[in-house]
């Protein structure tokens, strides 16, 4: 009973004496910000209407991929802009549309109809990297989004499924990276 005593006094002394310690205010040299941070004046290279603004345009090119059977774009792209690092636009996309209820309050699924679905998003997996690849080609020469030469352009969708389909053959997610200093855009499929 005593050692227990001991122990928990032990552990609780070092966490109040950290607590004094993070009160203290910082040395003036680490309360300083660096320019270009936040907190500062300088308006942003990017502004968030022009961000909002490729937002809506990017999530029009992803519904519109794979034609009269489109791509659906569940959770809206959404975009940033880092100084010094460059833009990144992700969104969550379904490869083709799918029955969202199953089970108590839809119908079930046969198999022919799985086979077709899972048939329908693996001829979507190029359409959406062609897509995502001129996304960032778009992106990188944009006048409106007015990138530095050394930034980087990176568009990536997360991929989502339901719980009884198919996913052999199929990604988690896409992402196309572009370096603007001349690259070609690297795309990878995990």
């Amino acid at each position: 009973m005593k050692l227990a005593i001991f122990l928990t006094a032990v552990a609780i002394v070092p966490a109040s004496a950290q607590l004094g310690a993070m009160k203290q205010a910082p040395p003036a040299s680490v309360a300083a910000k660096p320019a270009g941070t936040i907190g500062t004046s300088e308006k942003p290279a990017v502004t968030l209407q022009t961000l909002n603004a490729l937002e809506k345009e990017m999530d029009g090119r992803l519904s519109a991929t794979g034609g009269a059977d489109p791509c659906a774009v569940l959770g809206p792209t959404r975009g940033l802009y880092v100084s010094g690092l460059g833009a990144v636009f992700t969104a969550e996309v379904e490869l083709a549309a799918t029955p969202g209820a199953v089970g108590l309050f839809g119908s079930a699924i046969g198999p022919e109809q799985k086979a077709k679905i899972h048939k329908s998003k693996l001829a979507h997996v190029p359409l959406l990297q062609q897509t995502l690849r001129d996304m960032v080609l778009s992106l990188a020469a944009s006048p409106t989004l007015k990138l530095a030469d050394t930034d980087q352009v990176v568009v990536a969708v997360r991929l989502v499924y339901r719980s009884w389909e198919d996913m052999a053959g199929l990604p988690g997610q896409i992402a196309v990276h572009l370096d603007r200093r001349g690259g070609i855009p690297k795309v990878e499929v995990q």
